[in-house]
């Protein structure tokens, strides 16, 4: 389908590897982060297509994390963002973000996650 760079950054070992593989089968290019700290050296280099993130996370959180990659120029201010959380509690700063999705985790599967991704690409590509 695509070599969409997509960086994923979830505390969650286990279900960001999940993520990561479902991911991969559809041919999207995956890096991961543990944290946001880790992602935001990330994306200093590796200007991704797409970050799908957690909120809750330590010590930096998903809002702050997102609100720095808006800060980051023309590339931080159209890249794809989803969020993926536990907290159903949406953070008034999220709707200025621009989020592409804010999806909770218990309520979406990792195969509607996965076709999110995709409809982002083939809209893209249109």
């Amino acid at each position: 389908m695509t070599n969409a760079r997509i960086l994923l950054v979830e505390d969650s070992e286990s279900l960001r590897n999940v993520l990561a593989e479902k991911l991969r089968a559809e041919n999207f290019d995956i890096r991961e982060a543990a944290n946001a700290e880790d992602a935001l050296k990330d994306v200093e280099t590796n200007k991704p297509d797409a970050i799908i993130t957690d909120i809750v996370m330590f010590p930096i959180d998903g809002i702050s994390f997102i609100t720095k990659i808006r800060g980051m120029g023309p590339w931080g201010a159209s890249v794809h963002v989803i969020a993926l959380t536990n907290s159903r509690d949406k953070s008034p700063q999220a709707a200025d973000l621009h989020l592409d999705a804010y999806l909770i985790k218990a309520e979406t599967s990792l195969d509607e996650v996965v076709n999110l991704v995709k409809e982002l690409f083939i809209a893209d590509a249109e």
